[in-house]
């Protein structure tokens, strides 16, 4: 059976082969997103995914990848000319809006028809689907757990002519242009995280050229750089995961503990909120931005060095996720909400635990089925518009 390649693929290092450290990366943040979106705390889940409360969060990554695979993938698509790579990119922008448009009524609906419409805030108080509607096509009302399509959209509409801007060599007036919103950014959580979208686009498209450059270090050098980014990725995580955990221990206990404790406590917990300050997530606050690129280093070149050994003890399922990426990132949602609807107001650690590892299997599952009939479907759809075509030039012929 022959395989499907597209826009979603991660890109290959030769012609044929993926880079399964990419498919691996997305399976993972995928994971944390949906674990993170069930919140059921605490549970063994929490030491896993830092509760989504770390100064970086597997949303950045999410971004990221994707911007990354959209500059690899159309690089390989150049010589068939911008006009088609602007088809193609307005395309995919197109039925992202028209997801995120469907779901969003769709989660809605199912909200207010089942009468939980408090299971996820942003919904309206007062049900007015005329509103509801026409904010949900203008973009400024979404709902529901894959509530970042549309942003997706609207980065995707932008991409071509970043796209251009890098193709041209221009790719300097691009980050000036991507920085300049970022800095005048406000409150926009569009105008922030495209910024993290259209660099990644920058390094997709000159991936071979900076792993060459990065492979003709000296030894010496590149040990130097590694053990530079593994050391700030090291203490800034573990400073990050203390505040998590130990911190929200020690607050939990404030009346409890002795004096030099509250003061250690007091403090640090001062000390914690200027740096939020710089880490905000919403609008990507350039402490989150710097701390974003030096763990994703760490996390590649961990998954890089051991992907075989984490493909064969996971048995492919990682990986599998992430070739799959918007197949899962919308399974997740409708996944989420139906797990929502049934979790009992009071849970305690132990069923934490088994509802979030039963909405993982699920989603394993789903896509697990998802694939072959996604393949099937392409191969009989290839096969039927290809005899199409054969009886047409028959037909021709005569």
């Amino acid at each position: 059976m022959p395989k499907q390649v597209d826009e979603n693929d991660v890109a290959v290092v030769a012609k044929t082969r993926r880079i399964a450290a990419f498919d691996i990366i997305r399976g993972f943040f995928l994971i944390v997103i949906l674990i993170d979106h069930i919140e059921l705390y605490p549970s063994f889940f929490d030491l896993f995914t830092g509760r989504g409360r770390l100064f970086v969060s597997a949303a950045e990554g999410f971004f990221f990848m994707s911007g990354l695979l959209v500059g690899m993938v159309y690089r390989r698509k150049l010589s068939q000319g911008m006009r088609f790579i602007f088809k193609k990119m307005w395309g995919r922008a197109i039925q992202l809006y028209l997801a995120s448009v469907m779901l969003t009524l769709l989660f809605t609906y199912w909200a207010v028809a089942a009468g939980h419409t408090e299971i996820k805030e942003g919904l309206p108080a007062v049900i007015n689907w005329g509103y509801i509607i026409k904010e949900t096509f203008l973009m400024r009302y979404g709902f529901g757990w894959a509530d970042f399509l549309d942003r997706f959209a609207i980065l995707m509409f932008m991409a071509p002519l970043v796209f251009w801007l890098i193709a041209k060599r221009l790719w300097w007036l691009m980050l000036v242009i991507s920085f300049g919103m970022w800095w005048f950014r406000g409150n926009g959580f569009t105008w922030s995280w495209q910024l993290l979208f259209n660099s990644a686009m920058l390094i997709g498209y000159y991936y071979d050229e900076i792993r060459a450059k990065l492979n003709s270090f000296k030894p010496q050098t590149k040990t130097i750089i590694r053990r530079s980014i593994f050391t700030v990725s090291a203490i800034t995580f573990t400073f990050s995961y203390a505040v998590v955990f130990l911190l929200s221990f020690l607050n939990q206990h404030y009346d409890s503990l002795t004096p030099w404790l509250r003061h250690l406590t007091f403090t640090w917990n001062n000390y914690n909120a200027d740096i939020w300050v710089y880490a905000q997530k919403w609008t990507l606050g350039p402490l989150r931005l710097v701390l974003f690129f030096f763990w994703f280093a760490t996390l590649f070149y961990l998954v890089q060095k051991y992907q075989s050994n984490i493909t064969s003890r996971t048995y492919g399922v990682i990986e599998l996720l992430g070739r799959n990426s918007l197949f899962v990132y919308i399974a997740h949602a409708f996944i989420v909400f139906g797990f929502q609807l049934f979790i009992p107001y009071q849970t305690n650690i132990l069923q934490n635990f088994v509802i979030t590892a039963a909405a993982l299997l699920v989603l394993i599952i789903v896509t697990v089925f998802y694939r072959p009939i996604c393949s099937d479907w392409a191969e009989n759809h290839s096969l039927r518009w290809s005899s199409l075509i054969a009886k047409s030039k028959a037909q021709l012929a005569i």
